[in-house]
C-alpha cells in the first residue's frame, strides 16, 4: 500500500504497511537515501498508508488511513502513545458512484498559519469516479479540522475521461514557488497496466 519517504534533520525513513511477517506498519532508515537501508522495524500499529508529519514543538506524527494518528518517539522509530481518530473526512454528496468512503493516504504539510492534509477518498479501483482527492486545513496539527470549500481538489467525474479514479495525491512546491500536485489514476483502456504516475 502508500508508503511515505520523509527525511527528517539529516537522516531518510519510509514508513509502509506490510502483511508479512504480520499486517502492520513498518519503518525502515538511511542515513544517505542510496542506503543502505535498516531492516524493518515493526511499529505495532493497524490502518494503511501512514503519513509522516512534524508538530511546531518538534514532536512526530503518522497520519493513518480512516482520520487517525498515532505519536511518535523522538527517533521516528517506535510509537509513543495510542492511535486516536481526528478527523472525520470530506463527506461527498449521496448520489456520486464510488467504492466506499475509504479515507487514506493522508499526507500533512505547513504553509502559513496552517497545517493541510491532502488525503483520497472514495475507494482507490471501484468505480472510474470513485477515487478523489480532498483537502483539511488546521491551525493545530491535531485539529480540528476544516475542510476545503474546493473539494475534491481532483476527481474523475465521467467514466468517458482518459484518466479514472484520480487519487492519492501529494503536494509539491517547486523552485520556483509553483505548487504541483502527483497522483495516480488508471487510464481508460489500459487498467491491467496498473496505476500510473500523473502531474
Amino acid at each position: 500500500w502508500a508508503p511515505d519517504l520523509v527525511k527528517h534533520g539529516s537522516r531518510y525513513y519510509i514508513y509502509f504497511p506490510g502483511i508479512a511477517p504480520r499486517r502492520s506498519n513498518y519503518v525502515i532508515w538511511a542515513d544517505d537515501i542510496r542506503g543502505p537501508w535498516s531492516d524493518p522495524i515493526d511499529l505495532k500499529i493497524g490502518r494503511i498508508d501512514p503519513g509522516h508529519a512534524v508538530g511546531p514543538d518538534g514532536r512526530r506524527y503518522l497520519f493513518l488511513s480512516a482520520g487517525y494518528v498515532v505519536p511518535l518517539a523522538p527517533d521516528g522509530l517506535s510509537v509513543a502513545g495510542p492511535e486516536r481518530k481526528i478527523y472525520d473526512g470530506w463527506k461527498y454528496p449521496a448520489d456520486w458512484i464510488v467504492e466506499g468512503f475509504a479515507q487514506e493516504g493522508p499526507k500533512i504539510f505547513k504553509k502559513g498559519d496552517y497545517y493541510y492534509q491532502v488525503l483520497a477518498q472514495g475507494g482507490t479501483a471501484g468505480p472510474p469516479t470513485g477515487h478523489m482527492i480532498v483537502s483539511a486545513r488546521g491551525k493545530q496539527i491535531e485539529g480540528p479540522w476544516e475542510n476545503s470549500p474546493y473539494n475534491p481538489i481532483v476527481r474523475t467525474q465521467s467514466r468517458d475521461e482518459r484518466w479514472w479514479s484520480k487519487g492519492h495525491g501529494t503536494l509539491v512546491e517547486d523552485a520556483a514557488g509553483k505548487w504541483w500536485m502527483v497522483y495516480h489514476a488508471y487510464e481508460k483502456g489500459f487498467y491491467t497496466l496498473g496505476r500510473q504516475t500523473l502531474l
